[in-house]
């Protein structure tokens, strides 16, 4: 394959037996995870903890980091196939989980579900102002063509208004062809960062936040029905000795509390495009920053 090639991408952990006596279990996940925010630092975390304590009963592995940058549908096509990846962490949609072998099991706990908004700051007042869903129902907003949270807030009757990417969208915003752009809690106070300069106007908007489930899984590739298995095994084994949520509260807790999650008004949406399958009755599985609302 062309990624075995590319040594510098290539993240080898070995456990158990010796390489040539035992079989590797060879994970390739996603070039979109060699970037250097909050998320997907946690999320190679979490994926190398949870191969790790699956050592012991599935032997040696290999991580890899493809080195084709891809949106969301050719990813996918590419996971299908599964040769240039193999493994990735996306939200879920209905195409996703048909088509590839979820591991439904919220790697941030479904914080992915809590939406804020960049926004010009010199619309603050507005947001301010809003006191119901309808009010900001009346706001467009910028969402990818691709994203399972376009379908929830389309399907909701927001206006929305849809673009090909995130730094794409991130112009529209500032040439003011939208209101505002709802992002994840860590998407949010990274891309301030990234792509304040060329827009200083650009802010995190303070009053309020926009719940929907949208669950974020590993995917595996069809075919790979071990590695599925044993990614599953690691990821159960952190939650049951309490690692899992050691890790998420050390990767988000000072994000929640930066961007003021637990003072925001709330909106709640529903999300009708969930598998019957999402384990939304398992609370271990899911954070709530609003426990007493």
């Amino acid at each position: 394959m062309v990624w075995r090639a590319l040594a510098a991408w290539s993240l080898l952990a070995l456990c158990g037996s010796p390489l040539h006596a035992t079989a590797l279990d060879s994970y390739t996940i996603d070039h979109n995870f060699s970037r250097p925010d909050y998320r997907d630092r946690y999320t190679l975390q979490l994926l190398r903890a949870a191969l790790q304590a699956s050592s012991a009963k599935y032997g040696p592995y290999e991580l890899n980091i493809s080195p084709l940058a891809m949106e969301r549908d050719r990813l996918m096509l590419e996971m299908v196939n599964g040769e240039l990846v193999n493994l990735s962490a996306q939200i879920s949609s209905p195409e996703w989980e048909r088509k590839l072998i979820p591991i439904r099991i919220p790697i941030d706990k479904g914080l992915s579900g809590y939406r804020i908004s960049l926004i010009d700051g010199r619309r603050q007042a507005q947001f301010s102002a809003l006191t119901n869903l309808t009010q900001l129902k009346a706001l467009s907003l910028g969402a990818g063509r691709q994203w399972s949270s376009t379908a929830v807030f389309t399907r909701a009757g927001f206006d929305v208004v849809p673009g090909n990417s995130t730094p794409g969208l991130h112009s529209m915003l500032a040439a003011n062809r939208f209101v505002h752009f709802p992002r994840g809690v860590e998407e949010a106070v990274f891309e301030l960062e990234a792509h304040g300069a060329a827009f200083p106007a650009l802010a995190i908007e303070t009053s309020l936040a926009i719940y929907m489930p949208l669950p974020r899984y590993f995917f595996v590739a069809p075919g790979h029905e071990r590695l599925a298995r044993r990614l599953e095994y690691g990821l159960q084994l952190l939650i049951a000795d309490g690692r899992f949520d050691q890790m998420f509260h050390h990767a988000f807790d000072d994000l929640i509390e930066k961007v003021g999650l637990r003072k925001r008004r709330l909106f709640k949406l529903d999300n009708p495009f969930l598998s019957p399958q999402t384990p939304l009755s398992n609370k271990a599985y899911w954070y709530d920053p609003f426990p007493q609302k």
